[in-house]
C-alpha cells in the first residue's frame, strides 16, 4: 500500500473533525515546506474522487426495498 491509500484509508476510519484536522495538517505542511496549493480547476472532485474521499459502498448485487426492509427488521429496526 503506498502513503497517499494509507493516508486515505485511516483518515475514512476517524470521526469527522479528526478528519478536518488531517487536512489542516497537510495544509500546514504544504505552507511550512513552501509547497503550492492545489488551483481551484485541480481542486475539482471527480465522483471517483468522491466515492474514495466519503467512503461510498457499492453492494456486489442488487436488493428490493422489501429485502432491505426485512433486513432491518431483523436488526430491530423499522422504517
Amino acid at each position: 500500500m503506498n502513503h497517499i491509500n494509507a493516508i486515505t484509508t485511516h483518515s475514512q476510519q476517524l470521526p469527522e473533525n479528526l478528519q478536518k484536522e488531517v487536512l489542516d495538517f497537510i495544509c500546514f505542511l504544504e505552507a511550512r515546506y513552501g509547497y503550492q496549493t492545489a488551483t481551484a480547476v485541480e481542486n475539482e472532485l471527480t465522483d471517483a474522487d468522491i466515492e474514495q474521499a466519503c467512503g461510498i459502498l457499492s453492494a456486489p448485487h442488487g436488493v428490493t426495498l422489501a429485502q432491505m426492509d426485512e433486513a432491518i427488521k431483523k436488526r430491530g429496526g423499522s422504517l
